[in-house]
């Protein structure tokens, strides 16, 4: 492999390469958006800003007709303008993630053309783009993609804030408001994911630009006045909020798995896979590294440790956490598509650059694949949109036990669902009874289960007739007995 550094200079971006990436980007995560929600994530999370739309509630996050305080509402919020400007739609509320994921892959070109030079910029946003697990879960609507595009916003400006020679004060303030947006999108994790990187990069270069107490203290203060007035007034209006969102969401699930509990490692396969082929060049990269380790002390290379900093953090971070989903690790994806790029461009021979490209249009053509078949067949297989829908015109009482879905309420259009679980049967056998007709969905929680509880306690004036093609869920109208 040659044995040369890489060479950055800040440059005004191309158009023509934000386009490449734009439609490469696009085709990625903007195509089938139409494929159902999966439960109980997305689901969740299109139903909470239906109600709130629909009750012109734009502060409480609101679930079932209930203060919903598990998350912040910057996502909501955004869901809710594009269900303003499209409709209440299951694509429309996609748009939000996909938009996030698009703009995360054009940040990561931008910090890296700015701190590595254009043709590694490019290598690393390509390869983000063209990672199968980044384009799964950056497509689903979660937190977590809005989350990884602030957090990412957040590096980058600080990194380009303190690392070429002088103490920029925009793009530091321009790192506050989007850690501050990040605090709006999950919450403390944010500020966590963003501190440690900066100030560990600060405490190993000792070439980084060191911000003073005053400018420190100026990026607290942007990030609070960005994030705080919406949490100052859940505060105000209910006093327990802050014990329930920030202890019990956040400390205590850290803490202690009391959902989603995987082993210490999960993480780990979750990136290594879930960026491949790119991470087939990880072994040679630490070789490089160990052998050259002098590049990293060159100007065109030492953004190469923040980048591993803040890969490495991410993945240590939410590894350390009781709870854990696969959608936590995407921040660790762009900076450690970074250290990639840098790699191929730097220290890949001609030859193995083209084959690397090649690699990439074998990659981007299986992505596409996946995108038109395997995802939206993957998400008809936890979504109840087939079986609900059918039944949107149906003015009655609609019930669901053991358990509610959120589905149900979304693909109604309803936010009258009453949910009845197992040990009140009695009180949903009493309302069937005060009903003329009610449409009722359950769950077995084991074969039949549900079902056979129902109808053996059903009253003998009423009747359960199924109604449709019975799937994941058990549906049917409760209706009186014709005589």
């Amino acid at each position: 492999m040659p044995d040369r550094p890489s060479t950055a200079t800040p440059s005004i971006l191309s158009p023509r390469q934000l386009i490449t990436l734009s439609v490469l980007a696009a085709l990625l995560f903007f195509v089938r958006l139409r494929c159902p929600l999966q439960e109980p994530q997305e689901a969740r999370y299109a139903e909470i800003p239906r109600e709130m739309l629909a009750e012109s509630q734009f502060i409480v996050p609101v679930l079932q007709g209930q203060p919903y305080y598990d998350k912040p509402p910057l996502l909501y919020w955004l869901v809710m303008v594009s269900y303003s400007l499209f409709g209440v739609h299951d694509w429309a509320a996609r748009l939000v993630p996909s938009t996030a994921a698009l703009l995360c892959v054009l940040v990561t070109y931008g910090w890296g053309r700015r701190m590595l030079g254009a043709p590694a910029a490019l290598a690393a946003a390509v390869i983000l783009c063209l990672s199968a697990r980044f384009v799964q879960l950056g497509r689903l609507l979660t937190m977590d993609g809005l989350l990884c595009c602030c957090v990412v916003t957040a590096w980058g400006a600080a990194h380009v804030a303190v690392s070429e020679g002088r103490f920029r004060r925009s793009w530091w303030l321009a790192s506050a408001a989007a850690c501050g947006l990040g605090l709006l999108t999950k919450g403390p994790v944010a500020a966590v994911l963003v501190g440690v990187p900066v100030l560990g990069y600060l405490w190993t270069d000792c070439r980084a630009a060191r911000p003073s107490f005053r400018m420190g203290m100026a990026y607290v203060a942007v990030a609070a006045a960005v994030s705080a007035p919406w949490f100052a007034a859940l505060a105000i209006s209910d006093p327990g909020f802050l014990w329930h969102f920030f202890w019990v969401h956040h400390v205590e699930r850290f803490l202690v798995p009391f959902d989603h509990a995987e082993p210490f490692w999960f993480y780990l396969p979750e990136l290594l896979l879930g960026m491949l082929p790119w991470t087939l060049l990880l072994p040679a990269l630490v070789g490089f590294l160990v052998r050259r380790p002098w590049l990293l002390g060159t100007r065109g290379s030492r953004p190469v440790t923040f980048f591993l900093l803040a890969s490495l953090w991410s993945l240590l971070f939410f590894s350390l956490s009781g709870c854990k989903r696969p959608s936590y690790i995407l921040p660790a994806m762009p900076p450690l598509a970074l250290a990639l790029g840098w790699y191929v461009v730097t220290g890949l021979s001609r030859r193995w650059q083209i084959s690397w490209a090649w690699c990439g249009v074998a990659s981007f053509g299986v992505l596409f694949a996946a995108v038109f078949v395997v995802f939206p067949h993957y998400a008809r297989e936890y979504s109840l949109r087939g079986q609900v829908r059918r039944h949107a015109d149906m003015q009655v009482p609609v019930m669901c036990y053991p358990r509610g879905w959120d589905s149900i309420s979304f693909y109604l259009g309803r936010s009258d669902v009453r949910v009845y679980p197992r040990e009140e049967l009695t009180a949903l056998l009493d309302d069937l009874q005060r009903q003329p007709e009610t449409l009722v969905f359950l769950k077995p929680s084991r074969a039949g289960q549900s079902l056979s509880d129902l109808l053996q306690r059903l009253p003998p004036a009423l009747q359960f007739v199924p109604r449709g093609r019975q799937g994941a869920l058990t549906v049917g109208s409760v209706i009186r007995k014709t005589r």
